[in-house]
C-alpha cells in the first residue's frame, strides 16, 4: 500500500471509525514548519500507521485505528525531530510540535 503523503492527510483518513489527531508543527519561534514529515505508530515505536506532510501552515491531521496509545512523531530536516505519547478515548486529539532551531534564543 502506497504511502499517502499529500499535506494535511493521513494513511486512514477515510475510515469510518478512525479517531483523529490534529495539530500544528511550528518552530520554537512559532512559525509555522511546512512539509514537516508527521508519523503515527504504536505507543513502542515499531511500524508506521500513518504518515502524512504538514500543510503550509504547518497543520496535519492524522487518523489513528481505534483508541488507546500511540506514538507521534514530527521530522523536519533543518531541525530534527520530536515525539510525544497520545491516548485516544474516543475524542478529537490536538498537538502541538515546537521544534527547537539550532543556535536560537527564545525570550
Amino acid at each position: 500500500m502506497a504511502e499517502d503523503l499529500r499535506a494535511g492527510t493521513g494513511a486512514e483518513a477515510g475510515a469510518a471509525d478512525a479517531l483523529v489527531i490534529r495539530g500544528r508543527v511550528r518552530d520554537a519561534l512559532g512559525v509555522a514548519l511546512p512539509r514537516a514529515v508527521v508519523t503515527l505508530s504504536g505507543p513502542d515505536g515499531g511500524r508506521n500507521l500513518a504518515k502524512t506532510r504538514s500543510a503550509d501552515d504547518g497543520r496535519f491531521t492524522v487518523a489513528a485505528p481505534g483508541e488507546g496509545d500511540y506514538l507521534l512523531a514530527a521530522f523536519s530536516p533543518q531541525l530534527g525531530s520530536q515525539s510525544i505519547v497520545v491516548r485516544l478515548d474516543g475524542r478529537p486529539v490536538e498537538v502541538e510540535f515546537r521544534m527547537e532551531v539550532p543556535g536560537a534564543v527564545v525570550e
